[in-house]
């Protein structure tokens, strides 16, 4: 009796651990090389976006800087939302690495036309007038 009760556990922890990684397997999500601004121009890196979440690696930043990262439209008009949750905000390392990591509360598919990391010269991610583009990705 406990031999049958042990092997339902094992095949009950298989059976769930193939259903869990299928379904990650499922919705990878996409993946975009970033490209730099002639502002970086030693910069690059990678964004992997789904439905529900956001992350950047990045590379040959300012070190030990702050950027922000942005879902942008530039056509009918320039437009701008945060990709992910306040502050949308990474600080590099003294070597201009970053990452940044956030769920999001809708798709940016078909609403934005791409994605932006920007620098915040000052360390103030909430100051818009002096950010300077990173780097960019076309959704």
């Amino acid at each position: 009796m406990k031999t049958i009760n042990t092997y339902k556990i094992i095949m009950i922890t298989i059976i769930s651990i193939f259903f869990i990684s299928t379904s990650w397997a499922s919705n990878p999500g996409r993946t975009f090389q970033l490209e730099a601004t002639s502002a970086h121009p030693d910069a690059n890196g990678t964004a992997v976006i789904d439905q529900n979440h956001v992350s950047i690696q990045a590379r040959g930043l300012k070190s030990d800087s702050v950027y922000t990262v942005w879902f942008v439209n530039m056509k009918p008009r320039k437009d701008q939302t945060g990709a992910g949750s306040a502050p949308y905000m990474f600080q590099t390392d003294k070597w201009g690495n970053g990452s940044y990591s956030s769920p999001l509360m809708e798709t940016p598919f078909d609403k934005w036309a791409m994605v932006m990391v920007v620098l915040h010269p000052n360390g103030n991610p909430k100051d818009m007038k002096r950010m300077i583009g990173a780097l960019k990705a076309e959704l």
